[in-house]
C-alpha cells in the first residue's frame, strides 16, 4: 500500500505580499537612482536626437540621491559636452540638453558659434553634409542651419551650475531663455538612444546608438542624419 501524499505547507500570504512589495521597491530605487529612460518630446535636440527616440540614463553618473528628492548622498562632477537629463528650473518638467559650460567658463553664443573662454569654438562641415561642433572632450553635430538664435551676452557659470543648450539652437528654450541650470536639478546623464524611428535608419541601425566614442573625439553617423 502507498503511503499517504503529503502536501507542503503553504507560504503565508503576508510573506508573499512582503516579496512583491520588496520587488517593488527594488525597482523603484533601480530607476529612481541608478538607471531609467526617456523619450524625446521635442526637436530640441535634432539632429542629435530626434522626436520620440527612447533613450537609455544613467542616474549614476553624477553621484546618488535620494528617490524623488534633489538631495545628492554622493557626487561627481559632470563633464562638459555630456548630453543631460534634467528637471526644468521653470515648471519642474523633464527636459534634455547638451552641457556646454561648466563652472568657471566664460560662455557666450554669437547666434551662430560658442565662444568658450574667449575663444570660439570651431566646427566643421563633414562630406556627407553634416554640420559638426568640436567642443572641447565632445564633438558633436549640430542643426544644419547657421543661424541659430537668439545670441548670448558672455556669463561666468559660478560653482554648482552648468549652461546647457539644445543641437538644435534656433529651436530650444534653454539657458538663454531661463538661466543657468543647477545641480539640483540634474537626473543623470544619456549614454546611448535605446531606439530610434527616424528616417534613414534600418534594422539593427535603429538599436543602441552611442552619444560618444573615441573618447569623445568621434562622432556615430547615426546622431548626424
Amino acid at each position: 500500500m502507498g503511503s499517504p501524499q503529503e502536501t507542503k505547507p503553504s507560504r503565508p500570504k503576508w510573506r508573499l505580499y512582503l516579496l512583491d512589495a520588496a520587488l517593488l521597491g527594488v525597482l523603484f530605487v533601480g530607476r529612481a537612482s541608478i538607471a531609467d529612460h526617456y523619450h524625446v518630446p521635442s526637436g530640441s535636440m535634432e539632429p542629435t536626437l530626434a522626436v520620440k527616440d527612447h533613450l537609455a540614463v544613467d542616474k549614476r553618473a553624477y553621484g546618488l540621491r535620494i528617490p524623488l528628492t534633489h538631495t545628492w548622498l554622493t557626487e561627481s562632477e559632470p563633464q562638459r559636452g555630456d548630453v543631460v537629463v534634467f528637471d526644468s528650473p521653470i515648471d519642474g518638467k523633464v527636459m534634455v540638453k547638451r552641457l556646454v559650460g561648466v563652472p568657471g567658463d566664460r560662455i557666450a553664443f554669437d547666434g551662430e558659434a560658442l565662444l568658450l573662454n574667449g575663444q570660439r569654438v570651431p566646427q566643421e562641415q563633414t562630406a556627407d553634409g553634416a554640420r559638426l561642433e568640436l567642443l572641447p572632450g565632445a564633438h558633436h553635430a549640430l542643426h544644419p542651419e547657421l543661424d541659430q538664435g537668439p545670441a548670448m551676452d558672455e556669463v561666468e557659470i559660478p560653482p554648482r551650475h552648468y549652461l546647457v543648450m539644445g543641437d538644435h539652437r534656433g529651436n530650444s528654450a534653454d539657458s538663454r531663455v531661463w538661466g543657468l541650470l543647477p545641480r539640483e536639478n540634474l537626473l543623470g546623464r544619456v549614454v546611448a538612444v535605446l531606439y530610434s524611428s527616424r528616417e534613414g535608419l534600418s534594422g539593427t541601425e535603429r538599436w543602441w546608438i552611442p552619444m560618444s566614442t573615441d573618447e569623445g573625439t568621434g562622432v556615430d553617423p547615426r546622431l548626424t542624419r
